[in-house]
Order: C-alpha cells, then structure tokens, then sequence
C-alpha cells in the first residue's frame, strides 16, 4: 500500500459519513463528501489542509488554488475565502483533514531549528505545495494515533510536532516562518488583521488601521493585498459577514441583530451583501444551518 492509499483507508475509517467529522483532537477535522458542492463562502484560520482522494478549489480575491492527494495547503491568517469540492462522486468520495495551526507553537519550534535567511518580500498568506513522504507518513500516524484515546493523548502533541516540522522543512517554510515571527510585511498586515477582528463590529476605515500599524493607507492597501489577495475594505466586509453568520447560525440571533453587531447600519444593504457572498438570504442561511465548511 503507498502513501496515498494509506491516507486514504484511515480517511476513509474515521470519516464514514458526509459532512464534517470531529476528533479526539480540537484541532484536527475531518471531511467527507459523496458529490461536487460549492462554492462556499467560509472563513479559514491558520491551518493545513490535506485531501486523500478528490480535489478541491480555494479562492480567495482573484488568486484561486487547487489541491489533491499529491499536494496541500497552508494559510498562514484568518482569510474569508471560496472552497468548492471539485472532484468526487459516490464511489471516490472527496476526504479530508484540516490541522489548525498554533502560530505560537511554530515560533517555539523555530527556536529550535536552525535559522534561515528571511526573504525580502513576504509571502502570500495562502499556498499549496507538493505532499512529501515524511509528511504523509506523520500525518498518517496521527490519523492512527487518534482512533486511540491513550495514543492521541500521548503521541497527538509530538505528532503534531512533527507535521510542523515537516512543513516548516518544505516549500512553506518561509510562510509560516513569517507568519510565525511576524517578520516585516507580515508583522503590518497581521497587527492590522488583528485591529480589523477587533473591531471589526465597530465603524472602521483604511485610514485608521493604516495608522494603527504605523503605515501609509497607500503601503498598508498595497501589502495587504500582496498578501491575503483582498484589499484592506474587501477583508472587513467579508469578516463582518462571516462574523454575522456565524451570529446567526450558531447563536440563534436573527438578521437584524446580527447585522447590527457586526456594524452594519442598513439591513436591507446587509442583505444584499450576504445573499452576493453566500449565495442565499440571511433567513434561507439560517433555516439550512449552513455552517463553514474547509
């Protein structure tokens, strides 16, 4: 059995059904779909994505990137983004993992391995690179280490350990280097995602986080966009949606409301903002308890 196919089987034990599947681990999800869907709007945090049969599409902007069982993805930030299932059908359905990533844990483990020169332009917060041998092989183990509650709770931390390191040894290593050590641009437009989630409910506008950062509105729009593919006005509108949804969905709040506590003044303009992102109105949404899917 190769790499691929051992993925697959404990994809396949672990995820019998479609939909999202959670783990003994909080970090570690599972998905399964039996047909295409999508595009979905949803908002991705740091993580890995791994897909062990099927393909799928990532948006986010004009940039879209595809990834299958021979390669993965990495987000560096909190992006909203576009997700389609591309490839599967009953008999191959799509499988995959989501590993958040602890961007704390990365600059920890970074102490421990040698340094490397930093590049002189940051990298985009999303990319996808090929799948490696020992990167499969960990990430295979902590499928198995799971299915185990003393194994996930004694070989899960050093697992996931490992898959930072593997990634961090890749192609990807000089994104979650930044992202982690917040190394120049990156350190701009990550104190400037995070003033956004902070007051993303409030009224808020280039200028201000421009200044919050210590930047120009000019360099702020332009690294930002270099980065996340979204300009700076883009980025909190989608959050604020995001964020609305989830207000709804989860918490049982009605449109309004939620529209309201994510900053939006006029409901009927929330509406039509929500209906152009997701693709249905806030009430369809929440009847459909339709939930983020990475």
């Amino acid at each position: 059995m190769d790499r691929v196919d051992g993925l697959l089987a404990q994809l396949e034990r672990l995820a019998v059904e479609d939909g999202i599947t959670k783990t003994s681990l909080p970090n570690l999800t599972l998905f399964r779909s039996s047909k295409p869907a999508g595009p979905f709007a949803v908002e991705y945090r740091p993580g890995l994505c791994v897909v062990a049969q099927g393909r799928k599409r990532v948006t986010v902007g004009d940039r879209s990137f595809d990834y299958n069982p021979e390669s993965y993805l990495v987000a560096g930030l909190p992006l909203p983004v576009s997700t389609q299932i591309v490839e599967a059908s009953l008999a191959r359905p799509f499988l995959s993992l989501v590993l958040d990533i602890d961007l704390i844990e990365v600059g920890q483990l970074l102490l421990s391995m040698p340094p490397r020169a930093a590049n002189a332009a940051s990298p985009a917060a999303l990319q996808v690179s090929q799948m490696k041998a020992p990167l499969y092989d960990a990430v295979v183990r902590l499928l198995q280490a799971v299915q185990d509650t003393t194994e996930c709770c004694i070989l899960g931390p050093g697992l996931i350990r490992e898959i930072l390191f593997r990634v961090l040894s890749g192609e990807q290593s000089a994104l979650l280097r930044t992202m982690a050590l917040r190394d120049g641009r990156a350190l701009r437009v990550g104190q400037a995602i995070t003033f956004i989630q902070d007051h993303v409910d409030e009224p808020i506008d280039v200028a201000t986080i421009a200044k919050s950062v210590g930047v120009s509105v000019s360099t702020l729009h332009h690294i930002f966009k270099d980065t996340t593919g979204l300009s700076p006005i883009q980025y909190i509108k989608e959050m604020r949606l995001h964020r609305a949804r989830l207000l709804m969905v989860a918490e049982g709040l009605g449109a309004g409301e939620a529209a309201y506590r994510v900053g939006y003044g006029s409901q009927s303009q929330f509406s039509r903002e929500f209906k152009r992102l997701f693709g249905l109105s806030p009430s369809h949404a929440v009847r459909k308890k339709q939930l983020a899917i990475r």
